[in-house]
């Protein structure tokens, strides 16, 4: 009876997997950008909420809604967001760069509230546009840039505050 047992243990354990979920909580994202068309935008805060819970769950991560029941809790700001245009331009040939800038500080805290890690994320999302004639859009945002920039911003703050 025992070497059935050991016999079936041992053909199931390549099948068993050792490793726990991190229970997160997001406890709070908060919009404290000062500048720009966006500053308290509730849009963006919970598209950028979206988007993070949405890369936390792709890394296997446990999303729990009581920070009581967490492992983690994680505290999110939005600090800076803005399109950067770069132009150059010879006779009628033009080239117009757009970058869409991001910066997220987020905190790492354990169950009890007490802060692990903090990190700060900047990521940059281009744009490239040439035409033969100059056409300015005038540094409106694009929606892909947007979400480029969030889930770039996503991953490296994630990476930063868990190391991985």
């Amino acid at each position: 009876m025992n070497k059935i047992l050991i016999f079936t243990l041992f053909l199931l354990l390549p099948f068993i997997s050792f490793s726990q979920e991190k229970k997160v909580c997001l406890s709070s994202i908060e919009n404290k950008i000062q500048i720009g068309q966006l500053m308290g935008n509730r849009s963006l805060t919970f598209g950028f909420k979206n988007i993070l819970l949405e890369y936390l769950q792709e890394k296997d991560f446990q999303l729990v809604d009581s920070c009581k029941s967490a492992d983690y809790q994680l505290q999110i700001e939005l600090i800076y967001f803005d399109v950067l245009q770069t132009n150059s331009g010879f006779s009628v040939m033009h080239k117009e760069t757009d970058e869409t800038v991001l910066r997220v500080k987020g905190k790492l805290l354990n169950s009890n509230g007490k802060k692990i890690k903090e990190t700060l994320a900047t990521e940059k999302s281009s744009e490239i546009s040439m035409s033969t004639l100059i056409v300015s859009e005038g540094g409106k945002i694009n929606q892909q840039s947007v979400s480029n920039v969030i889930k770039k911003s996503c991953e490296t703050l994630i990476k930063n505050l868990f190391g991985e």
